[in-house]
């Protein structure tokens, strides 16, 4: 696979060791969220945002489109960053675990989070034994070199998964050049700035055509953060297994 140089930017972030530690959970949640990168773009995303994007994620986990109720008790996160998601699960009595290819935010998340289960490594090297009843990755699919390699997350993440896989902020493959015009406008070096930084787009396709070929049930949803600069250009997606 070739250089990523993501990897390098994200080696970068370092957490406020006095906030993890003394802050409340608004602050500390808050801190990692800005470690994962929140803090660039379009201007800080309040809290309250985040939360409501939370329960909509754990609302969709746990209920497939035909209304059949999925009990959750322990999530895994492909590319858990700093630990923001996870930080939130384990307050609500969720097992959590997760792996990143960034030994900076692994570092961050081994701090704050309670699992022992959180390892540095690429996505496509997560073991998918012990299984999770969810497995889900935020924000983290666009960074992949190629479909092929995201193909391969898919099958281990599917493997991990007793119940269902979540995918949170895909980029759209059909709303490409609306995105790069609306950075391009934003950013007036972006072309510059983001050099060797590709952005992976996808159809929504490629996930029904997995979820076909592996009989699970699939639902899209569409972003709805208030605020947040990628919502028009982004879908998540869930599949469930039939259990």
């Amino acid at each position: 696979m070739r250089e990523n140089k993501w990897k390098t930017i994200w080696e970068k972030r370092v957490a406020d060791m006095d906030l993890l530690e003394k802050g409340d959970t608004r602050e500390i949640f808050l801190e990692l969220k800005r470690c994962d990168g929140y803090d660039v773009g379009g201007g800080a995303i309040p809290y309250e945002v985040f939360i409501e994007q939370h329960q909509r994620i754990k609302k969709y986990l746990s209920n497939t489109e035909s209304g059949r109720e999925v009990p959750v008790e322990s999530i895994y996160e492909v590319g858990i960053g700093a630990g923001a998601n996870m930080f939130l699960f384990e307050r609500e009595g969720i097992r959590c675990g997760g792996a990143d290819y960034s030994d900076s935010l692994v570092n961050i998340a081994g701090i704050v989070l309670k699992s022992k289960d959180i390892r540095c490594c690429e996505a496509v090297e997560i073991e998918t034994d012990p299984t999770y009843d969810v497995v889900m990755s935020n924000g983290v699919f666009h960074y992949f070199i190629d479909e092929e390699y995201a193909l391969e997350v898919l099958k281990r993440m599917s493997r991990k998964a007793k119940k269902a896989i979540g995918i949170i902020d895909i980029r759209d493959k059909e709303k490409e050049e609306d995105f790069l015009q609306y950075r391009k406008k934003m950013i007036p070096d972006y072309e510059e700035r983001y050099k060797g930084l590709p952005t992976l787009f996808y159809k929504k396709d490629f996930f029904a055509e997995f979820a076909a070929r592996n009989d699970m049930e699939i639902r899209f949803d569409t972003p709805n953060m208030e605020g947040y600069w990628n919502n028009n250009f982004e879908f998540d997606c869930y599949m469930y297994k039939k259990v």
